[in-house]
């Protein structure tokens, strides 16, 4: 029975193997102000999203929750298991890639059955959003052509940021506060407000 955990446990093994090797890989990353959490991200040039579904998993889940993965990322794969990947291949957005997981001999394998696409969906504000108001404010300072005030808040930061900057200046931005950030825990009460 192949569930998250073991799935999980794969994926960042392999995703740290291959070449080239990604920056940073996240786990548990929220986004969207809080709506989603992302099970594994790999910051490349572009960050990967990867979704996991076990076995006992609701599959199906992944049509509600894939609105938000998909304005947050460039690129998107879910994992998910035997028993699911026929329902995921009719189902889920053509631009989403598909990893098989199955029960190895002594460890869980993965393997490609859809490559990833461009993902059309993919919004620089909402991409914004997973990032805390320190590292929204040091992005637009880092940019002297975003304008915005010290009472502003993440959210009219973010827009601030996604309308000035061009979508791989904002993603560049995301991605090096993602690499830089010591955890995923937030510790500043402002940036779970959003004050």
């Amino acid at each position: 029975m192949l569930r998250d955990k073991e799935i999980r446990t794969a994926l960042v093994d392999h995703l740290m193997k291959r070449s080239p090797k990604p920056a940073r890989v996240l786990e548990e990353l929220t986004i969207d102000n809080g709506n989603a959490i992302a099970d594994v991200v790999a910051c490349y040039r572009e960050m990967h999203c990867y979704e996991i579904k076990g076995e006992t998993d609701n599959v199906r889940r992944i049509l509600s929750q894939s609105e938000f993965y998909s304005r947050s990322f460039p690129k998107l794969t879910l994992v998910t298991t035997e028993n699911h990947v026929r329902w995921a291949m009719e189902k889920i957005p053509a631009y989403w890639g598909i990893m098989l997981a199955t029960p190895g001999k002594d460890r869980t394998m993965l393997r490609y059955v859809r490559k990833a696409g461009t993902n059309p969906m993919f919004s620089k504000k909402d991409a914004l959003l997973m990032l805390w108001k320190a590292e929204l404010t040091a992005i637009a300072t880092a940019h002297p052509e975003v304008i915005f005030k010290k009472s502003f808040n993440r959210d009219d930061i973010a827009e601030q940021i996604s309308y000035q900057l061009s979508r791989d200046d904002a993603l560049a931005g995301i991605q090096g506060a993602l690499i830089e950030r010591r955890s995923n825990v937030v510790n500043h009460e402002s940036d779970v407000s959003g004050g």
